[in-house]
């Protein structure tokens, strides 16, 4: 799992801010094919699972990444943005890893994958 920091494509004084793709910097080699909007209510849990397709995510919220490390340990990262630089989460393939909102609000999440789901295997992380 890599995290690679980026900066929104612009933001305006009032705090709107944009993020369009050509500002996702994307690793060589990862080939954007399925993109899409997760939204999580409170509590909402994504993922608790592996599988072999490559996938990358981002959110402007507070969400909660849970993944493996190479000893299989369990480890947690916000996704929260830091001083204006957003988090692109780089998961790479079979990674056992889940997403889940421990706030009281709904929160949003953009997802980019290099293939479509298939052989999801479930893996009990939260």
């Amino acid at each position: 799992m890599e995290i690679i920091k980026f900066k929104p494509t612009y933001k305006r004084e009032d705090g709107l801010t944009v993020i369009y793709d050509p500002s996702v910097p994307f690793p060589e080699g990862f080939g954007v094919k399925i993109q899409g909007v997760v939204i999580f209510p409170p509590g909402a849990i994504g993922g608790n699972h592996r599988h072999p397709r490559a996938e990358a995510f981002y959110s402007p919220g507070n969400l909660t990444f849970v993944y493996l490390d190479e000893a299989g340990e369990k480890r947690e990262i916000s996704m929260g943005p830091d001083k204006n630089e957003y988090k692109l989460f780089m998961i790479l393939p079979n990674l056992p890893h889940a997403v889940v909102n421990k706030t009281d609000r709904e929160v949003v999440m953009v997802e980019f994958a290099d293939e479509e789901q298939h052989d999801v295997e479930k893996v009990e992380l939260i």
